[in-house]
C-alpha cells in the first residue's frame, strides 16, 4: 500500500471532502494518508471517522506558512490531537489574519477592474479557510482570467499587483507549537525556501533545536537530486525523512496522489515512526 505524509481537503484549498480524499486515496492504493489542510484542524473527526471505515491509517496534521524574506516556509505537524491547547488557538488567530488579508486583496482585485465579491469566494471554499487559490478558482469560474495558474502569475503571486502579506510565525515558534501539541514538526518542500544546500542545512539545524522532527524528500517536483541533497540533509541533522504529494484535487490537477512523480510512489520508509 502507498502512503501520502501532505495532503489537502475543502476545509481548506484542497477540492475534495475528508472523506472525498479518503475515497479517493483508496482507489489510488494509499493505504496510510496525513490531512494537513492550511491553519486548521476542522476536517480530523470527519477524515479519521471515514478513513477507518476505509481500512486507511489516518495521520491528522496541519500545514502551517511561516515568515520567510523569498520564497516559502511551510512547517507540516503530524500527529496532532484533537486536544492541542495553545496550537488550536494560534491557528485561529492565523485565520482571522487570513480574514483580513481576504479583504484588502478582494479591494485591491476590484481596484484593477475584477468584478468579485469575498461573499462569492467564502461560497466557493466552503469550509473554515479561505486563501489565494478560491480567489484564483472563482476568478477563473467567471472567465475573469483564462485559467486558475493565469490568477497567481498576473495577480495574486507573491509580489503580484493585488498580493497582500498576512500575519505568520516564525518557523522556530512553529516547530515549537506543534511540539507543545504533541504533534510531529516536518519541514515541507525545502525547494520552495529558495535557498542553497547550506541554508538548508542550517535552517533544518536551528529548527531541529527547537524540536523538527523531519524534512520533507519525497514530494512533487522534488528531482532526484534534490532526494540526494535532502537525504544527506536529514542524515547530517539526525531527523527523518518524510514525503508526501501536496495532493490538493482540482486546483493542481497534475499532483498524483502517493507519488512524488507520477509513476513514483512516496517510498513507505517515511511512516517510520508514525
Amino acid at each position: 500500500m502507498l502512503v501520502d505524509l501532505h495532503s489537502h481537503s475543502n476545509q481548506s484549498d484542497g477540492s475534495m471532502t475528508p472523506e472525498e480524499l479518503i475515497d479517493h486515496a483508496v482507489l489510488a492504493g494509499v493505504g496510510t494518508l496525513a490531512l494537513t489542510d492550511h491553519d486548521t484542524t476542522a476536517g480530523h473527526q470527519r477524515f479519521r471517522a471515514h478513513a477507518q471505515s476505509k481500512g486507511v491509517k489516518p495521520v491528522c496534521g496541519v500545514e502551517i506558512s511561516c515568515t520567510w524574506d523569498e520564497g516559502n516556509c511551510h512547517l507540516v505537524g503530524l500527529d496532532i490531537p484533537d486536544d492541542n491547547g495553545p496550537l488550536e488557538e494560534v491557528l485561529l488567530d492565523i485565520r482571522g489574519g487570513r480574514h483580513r488579508r481576504n479583504e484588502k486583496i478582494i479591494a485591491r482585485l476590484n481596484e484593477l477592474g475584477y468584478a468579485v465579491t469575498l461573499d462569492e469566494v467564502s461560497e466557493l471554499a466552503g469550509g473554515d479557510v479561505v486563501a489565494r487559490p478560491h480567489m484564483a478558482r472563482t476568478l477563473e469560474a467567471k472567465g475573469l482570467v483564462e485559467r486558475y495558474q493565469d490568477a497567481f502569475d498576473q495577480l495574486l503571486a507573491k509580489g503580484g499587483p493585488a498580493y497582500v502579506d498576512r500575519f505568520r510565525l516564525p518557523p522556530e515558534e512553529a516547530v515549537e507549537l506543534v511540539v507543545q501539541a504533541g504533534g510531529k514538526a516536518v519541514l515541507a518542500h525545502p525547494t520552495q525556501l529558495k535557498l542553497d544546500d547550506t541554508g538548508v542545512l542550517e535552517l533544518a539545524k536551528r529548527l531541529k533545536e527547537c524540536g523538527l522532527f523531519g524534512i520533507e524528500v519525497w514530494y512533487t517536483g522534488v528531482t532526484d537530486k534534490r532526494i540526494d541533497t535532502y537525504s544527506r540533509i536529514a542524515a547530517e541533522v539526525g531527523i527523518a525523512r518524510s514525503g508526501g504529494s501536496d495532493f490538493h484535487g482540482a486546483p493542481k490537477p497534475h499532483v498524483v496522489i502517493g507519488h512524488y512523480r507520477p509513476g513514483l510512489p512516496i517510498p513507505g520508509e517515511v511512516v517510520e515512526g508514525y
